[in-house]
């Protein structure tokens, strides 16, 4: 078996507990990889040095650094201490699980907020929050046709859900499907890296899923996708409703329901997100320019 884990980290004083609980695993052949952008040594663990860009360009080195040979690949934070049998109930779900691309264990302790959820909450039953597809219906956690990933009010109840909240804290991917992909580079702080990664599995006929099972015990340290700044949480708000743009580039979006959708919504910051996500589709912008344009957005919030 070769199996591979990588931690995204700025080397935090929690990563020593991280790496600790891997080397407790109850299967032995893995091999740790830190992805940083800070000199970063740790004994006997390979790292890798990101020069440029942000969490998503963090996530892509990772997937750059998967050659498809690998029998899974993980992810975790720097400030999560996963299970004994972590790897090894990842392992056997994706053993007994072979059409699930992606997949998330059980996250006990912090977790991000889905902001969204609020807007389907109050239009759920509009065409606007109906899932974007025939296959979507399946999920708990689902795409609507507006492009927005949203989660049912029953969601994490069973062992086994076809789901969109595949949490990076505890995250397990098929090396063979993810080989040669990157993710869309179009955030500061890595909304729905996750997401993307299920989409893009999903449109090749794949599923993800979640399963209570390897769980994973995340501290809360201040995270990208999680914050106690109220600055910070509002351009949080603004950059997960732009998530149909980044959605657009692997299934297309309806640009005249999103039209629609916006008349309706009077929420001032996920209005704005979602009216940026529309200008970047109908303008083809690449995702760069688009980041260009959150960065200027974060600038005004951060004023307010």
């Amino acid at each position: 078996m070769s199996i591979k884990v990588f931690i995204p980290t700025l080397g935090r004083h929690t990563l020593k507990q991280t790496i600790c609980s891997l080397n407790k695993q109850t299967y032995k052949d893995f091999e740790i990889i830190l992805i940083t952008k800070n000199d970063l040594t740790v004994n006997d663990i390979n790292v890798i040095k990101q020069s440029n860009g942000y969490f998503e360009e963090a996530i892509n080195l990772a997937l750059k650094n998967i050659n498809g040979d690998e029998d899974l690949v993980l992810f975790t934070d720097d400030d999560a201490i996963v299970s004994e049998k972590w790897i090894e109930e990842h392992l056997d779900f994706h053993e007994k699980n072979p059409n699930v691309a992606i997949a998330s264990g059980k996250v006990i302790g912090k977790k991000w907020k889905n902001y969204p959820n609020s807007l389907f909450m109050r239009y759920k039953n509009t065409e606007f929050m109906k899932p974007y597809n025939i296959a979507f219906s399946e999920y708990t956690a689902f795409l609507t046709k507006t492009g927005l990933s949203v989660d049912r009010e029953n969601i994490g109840e069973k062992d086994f859900e076809k789901s969109l909240a595949i949490a990076g804290v505890n995250m397990s991917l098929k090396p063979k499907i993810f080989e040669k992909k990157q993710i869309i580079e179009f955030t500061l702080r890595g909304s729905y890296n996750e997401t993307i990664l299920a989409l893009q599995a999903i449109k090749e006929g794949y599923s993800s899923a979640t399963f209570n099972k390897a769980i994973v015990f995340h501290q809360g340290e201040e995270s990208l996708s999680r914050t106690t700044n109220t600055k910070i949480e509002k351009y949080l708000i603004l950059e997960k409703h732009t998530l149909p743009f980044g959605v657009n580039f692997i299934f297309p979006i309806d640009e005249k329901l999103l039209e629609n959708f916006l008349q309706i919504v009077d929420d001032e910051i996920p209005r704005l997100g979602l009216e940026l996500a529309l200008k970047g589709i109908k303008e083809k912008m690449i995702p760069h320019s688009f980041r260009e344009i959150l960065k200027k957005q974060k600038e005004i919030l951060d004023k307010l």
